[in-house]
């Protein structure tokens, strides 16, 4: 067997990659559409799946990131069953949205 020592494997390369990008500080495309969607009011991460036209999925784990980042809070639940959290932007979050939103007009 003839393998490579010390080669990364793809998702090291991967891990790496993603560490390198939160430490940029940058949004990702869909981390800016969560913040803009989030703009018109409290959502749940499926209604910002919809509005922003993202995968649930993927709306989770952006809002995860922007919690953890403080870009966004949990503001309270739904009186639906079963119950879920509607998420709204911070002071910070909203002062990042509407720069990301400034910088698109700009790039227009």
């Amino acid at each position: 067997m003839n393998t490579a020592v010390m080669q990364p494997t793809g998702n090291e390369v991967s891990a790496e990659a993603f560490r390198d990008h939160r430490r940029s500080g940058r949004l990702c495309a869909s981390q800016n559409a969560v913040l803009e969607a989030l703009t018109a009011g409290p959502m749940t991460r499926n209604q910002i799946a919809g509005r922003a036209g993202i995968a649930l999925s993927s709306a989770c784990g952006r809002c995860r990131e922007l919690l953890d980042a403080d870009l966004i809070t949990v503001m309270g639940t739904t009186q639906d069953k079963p119950a879920r959290q509607l998420l709204q932007l911070t002071d910070k979050g909203r002062v990042v949205a509407h720069s990301e939103e400034a910088g698109h007009a700009k790039a227009d």
